[in-house]
């Protein structure tokens, strides 16, 4: 069993103990608070403007036909990608298909029995007029010496002079048969026409993109002016974005830029700008830039709010604070700044910013400490400057 310590005993211990606690608390109070400190140094700076934007819209286009048909099929759905020249709508052309058909046949008609048939009667008139122009000589010889009349030497000369005639015909029909002549050429025109005539009645997409809404169905009748499919061409997304027009020095073309959407922060992409609006908006005073986005993400919708961050210029060897030291950095800016053993409210005037730092134009030197992040912290609390390894 054991032996009970004596009342005083315990109480002397108790005390110690207490006395332990206070000593171990007032040198803690006294050494401050443990805080991730940054130090100020001098790095390139990347300098950025930061605006507003918003995603244009998509270019549109709205399908229809040029004339008044039956809808035969409609091949698509709302929502369907579709690539260019693909068959959208089909009205009805089984005649001008049957015209087509009829064009060509005439066509491949016109470049062989057709070019044939002429060249041979071209041949045959050529033959029969030399048979006609040696009759002609034989029977003049004839009329010469007095064995044939003069009116068979006249029937002579009529039958050569038909002979000529036909030749002239059929060298003129066969020139109109060959190869790029008058007759293809019309077989050519009628066939483009037939073909034209049967284009009109097969609505295509016209460039690659999606099906916004269909306004039409098999059994139909249509007429030109009413829109059956309205498209959105996958046509380059572009941005919009409104900077103030004091900016406008550092602006120029071909600039960087990234961009996230406002329902995306952590989501952003690369851009860059296009054009830049020769004037001003009067009631806003901003100026129009706009931005190309050659691999716009999948959630990028039209008229979507967006944060774009614009490459303005580099500089070298400044003075940089990260923007999370900063408070009220749109009014008055200030951090704050190892003082000794507490930490201190400490004004600063700020210059270009960058990411995920700004520029210190006034309020601090290199090498001094501040409070990376000092929500926790208040002005004159005593704290421990923690700096992360190898700073």
């Amino acid at each position: 069993m054991p032996i009970p310590l004596p009342r005083s005993r315990v109480a002397r211990a108790g005390s110690v103990v207490i006395l332990l606690v206070l000593a171990t608390l007032g040198v803690r109070s006294l050494r401050g608070r443990s805080v991730e400190a940054f130090r100020v140094t001098r790095q390139d700076l990347l300098e950025t403007l930061v605006v507003s934007g918003r995603v244009l819209a998509r270019s549109k286009a709205s399908l229809g036909s040029t004339v008044t048909a039956r809808v035969e099929s409609v091949l698509v759905e709302e929502g369907d990608r579709v690539r260019a020249g693909q068959l959208l709508v089909r009205l009805d052309d089984r005649e001008a298909a049957a015209a087509l058909a009829e064009a060509r046949a005439r066509l491949e008609q016109s470049r062989g029995t057709d070019r044939r048939s002429a060249e041979e009667e071209w041949t045959q008139a050529t033959l029969k007029l030399a048979i006609e122009e040696r009759q002609l000589t034989r029977i003049a010889a004839l009329r010469t010496e007095g064995f044939v009349s003069e009116r068979e030497e006249d029937a002579a000369r009529q039958a050569r002079d038909l002979a000529r005639s036909a030749v002239a015909a059929a060298k003129e029909k066969a020139r109109s048969a060959s190869a790029g002549g008058a007759d293809e050429r019309s077989s050519s025109a009628a066939v483009e026409a037939a073909e034209a005539r049967l284009a009109q009645l097969r609505i295509l997409a016209p460039e690659p993109g999606v099906v916004l809404v269909r306004a039409v169905e098999p059994g139909d009748v249509v007429s030109p002016g009413r829109a059956l499919l309205t498209m959105a061409l996958d046509r380059e997304t572009q941005i919009l974005a409104q900077p103030d027009e004091k900016n406008l020095p550092a602006l120029r073309v071909g600039q960087k830029a990234r961009a996230s959407a406002d329902a995306y922060p952590d989501r952003s992409f690369a851009a860059e700008v296009i054009s830049i609006s020769p004037g001003v908006d009067l009631a806003r005073g901003t100026v129009d830039v706009k931005l190309r986005v050659s691999d716009p993400p999948d959630d990028l919708k039209t008229d979507m709010t967006l944060s774009v961050e614009l490459e303005v210029g580099k500089r070298s060897g400044i003075l940089v604070v990260p923007l999370e030291s900063i408070r009220d950095a749109a009014s008055e800016p200030w951090v704050l700044a190892f003082r000794g053993r507490k930490a201190v409210r400490t004004p600063l005037t700020l210059g270009a910013r960058g990411g995920t730092v700004a520029e210190v134009v006034k309020g601090l030197a290199e090498g001094d400490l501040i409070v990376r992040q000092p929500g926790r912290t208040k002005d004159g609390q005593r704290v421990r400057a923690a700096l992360p390894a190898g700073r």
